[in-house]
């Protein structure tokens, strides 16, 4: 069962996040080392390694939507269900999904609902609930594992149109090293 919970007290309160979090990054780095047969090489791999990075919108092909590329900006036009994301992720990367963070003050999403490929995540209903929250957080008890060049999809039950912010929580295992951040010197 998802827990809905303040952003910023993950780390201190809520250790069920990183066990969802740790178990995901193990399925993610086993099925990424079978397709590619590489090693993992953590945030800054070597040569014949991959990496980890944060998700962003490129490896859901989503250049239109504006923010940074980690944070979402989408406007919600309808109330009612409506298509977040209807996309296939990008060849070359791994997406590990543990949840998701509304970090505006304006939360328009009363449920969120999760399908890549196969795997079908249960509807979440924050009715209510997001509002007791600055920074609200969906996070999954188990997190998905999204292969490459998977279909994604992300629907929102809209309460009110207009702007709002969304920031998936979770990593990205990537192939490319351009698609990862580049060493500190």
């Amino acid at each position: 069962m998802p827990v809905i919970v303040e952003y910023q007290k993950v780390k201190r309160e809520y250790p069920e996040f990183y066990k969802a979090l740790e178990d995901t990054r193990s399925r993610a780095i086993a099925a990424a080392e079978d397709a590619w047969g590489l090693k993992f090489g953590g945030m800054y791999p070597d040569a014949g390694q991959f990496g980890e990075t944060p998700i962003r919108k490129p490896f859901f092909n989503l250049g239109t939507t504006s923010g940074t590329a980690e944070t979402w900006n989408f406007t919600l036009s309808n109330t009612g269900w409506q298509t977040l994301i209807d996309q296939t992720t990008i060849e070359d990367v791994y997406i590990g999904l543990v949840g998701w963070m509304f970090p505006s003050t304006v939360k328009r999403v009363s449920a969120i609902y999760v399908e890549a490929g196969p795997e079908k995540l249960p509807v979440v209903n924050v009715e209510g609930e997001i509002d007791l929250y600055d920074e609200p957080a969906i996070i999954y008890e188990k997190g998905l594992v999204i292969p490459q060049e998977t279909a994604v999809k992300v629907e929102v039950l809209v309460n009110s149109t207009g702007p709002q912010i969304v920031k998936p929580l979770g990593f990205a295992l990537a192939k490319q090293k351009l698609l990862i951040a580049k060493k500190p010197v």
